[in-house]
């Protein structure tokens, strides 16, 4: 037991020594310094708080990271150190520009396995502890890792909701104002791998995968970051999500399928390679065409006001109000700009009610009292340029 509780202190103490766990904090602080700058050059005000990017995943990350540490752990088996080195390089170099769309496994993983092809060509020069030969079984457990991780992308972004995307603002073609929103959300996924130096033994022979029968080990915290990043303009965030979260899934289960035959069929884990890197890009681009084509949601409208965000913690939020909702009259009063809707809602400044049309059609009416210190304006964002809302 004083080995165990000595290994796992060991394993904490490579997770602090590991710089993506402070790349991952430095990555996430930056993208949301950089959000909050456009948020107020857009809107004129911070939307969203601090680290924002990373809300609605801690708990999910934890959680995934425990599952797949447990399996490992019943299989018995390890990612060479040689490819946590290789993810650690891509993470990095792939986020330079605080962006997240390269933090897909599809690329950390697909890119470190196509560097590691030419292992033999540099091999001597690594260090001694990276200069192990990879077996088949590493390629496997890597490719089918690069798979599961997939599906957690797709999980991740069939997760985020109304409240959880952030508003951009953007000149169409025709030089008109026009709102869509980024889902952009990040996760920090903590594994327990076993580590091929260490003081721990195994005396049974119960692992099914890999014989570490009085073969000393150690343990090892590896923080695996993944991440998304994508626009959507022609639709509500929520379901273009749920739409898009299917591609990721079927790909991720292809690559998993594809990396449990390769251990017997070696070739397929370069062809799990280049399903996944491939696959991963053709549905970013089939889906960001797609949205192009289609006409914009978030624009100017004949009648009435289309909501583009919410405040949080303002009163819009009580009112159930989303973004995509249509605000047709406030205190009885049509309005179609957004200096009508805040000239009727100081009609009566103890009590608004709004009729509301959400994006199936259907009519609402919501009502609510005003209280001393609450947002004046409900907390609603609407599509207009911020030079508008000053003239205003």
């Amino acid at each position: 037991m004083e080995n165990w509780l000595l290994e796992m202190a060991k394993a904490f103490v490579r997770l602090l020594l590991n710089p993506l766990l402070y790349w991952f904090i430095l990555l996430t602080l930056f993208a949301s310094l950089y959000r909050i700058k456009c948020e107020r050059k857009y809107f004129g005000r911070k939307i969203y708080p601090l680290f924002d990017e990373w809300y609605g995943q801690r708990f999910r990350g934890l959680l995934f990271g425990l599952i797949i540490s447990i399996c490992l752990a019943i299989l018995g088996v390890g990612i060479h150190p040689l490819m946590l080195a290789g993810v650690t390089c891509f993470t990095i170099l792939f986020t330079l520009s605080r962006r997240f769309t390269w933090l897909s496994s599809a690329y950390t993983f697909g890119f470190t396995a196509i560097v590691l092809l030419f292992l033999p060509y540099y091999q001597s020069y690594l260090p001694t502890v990276l200069q192990h030969d990879l077996t088949q079984m590493d390629w496997v457990v890597f490719m089918t890792l690069m798979g599961l991780f997939l599906i957690i992308e797709s999980l991740m972004i069939s997760s985020v909701r109304s409240d959880q995307t952030f508003p951009e603002l953007f000149t169409s073609p025709r030089g008109k104002v026009v709102g869509l929103h980024r889902l952009k959300k990040i996760s920090f996924i903590p594994l327990l791998l076993i580590w091929p130096i260490g003081s721990l033994t195994i005396t049974s022979s119960w692992w099914p995968v890999f014989e570490w029968n009085e073969m000393p080990f150690g343990l090892i915290i590896f923080p695996m970051i993944i991440g998304f990043d994508f626009t959507v303009g022609s639709g509500l965030p929520t379901k273009a999500a749920k739409r898009y979260s299917e591609y990721p899934l079927l790909l991720g289960l292809l690559v998993v399928a594809i990396s449990l035959m390769s251990y017997y069929v070696h070739v397929l884990s370069l062809v799990s390679v280049i399903v996944a890197v491939v696959g991963h890009e053709f549905i970013s681009y089939r889906f960001k065409i797609k949205d192009q084509q289609q006409p914009y949601l978030f624009t100017p409208l004949p009648e009435g006001l289309r909501v583009l965000a919410i405040l949080p913690s303002t009163p819009a939020v009580e009112l159930g109000l989303i973004p995509g909702d249509t605000i047709k009259r406030v205190n009885g009063q049509d309005v179609s700009t957004p200096r009508e809707f805040y000239q009727a809602l100081h009609i009566n400044r103890a009590f608004c009610r709004l009729e509301v049309i959400d994006d199936r059609g259907e009519v609402r009416f919501a009502q609510r009292a005003f209280y001393q210190g609450e947002h004046h304006e409900l907390g609603v964002i609407f599509i207009e340029s911020h030079e508008d809302r000053m003239a205003t």
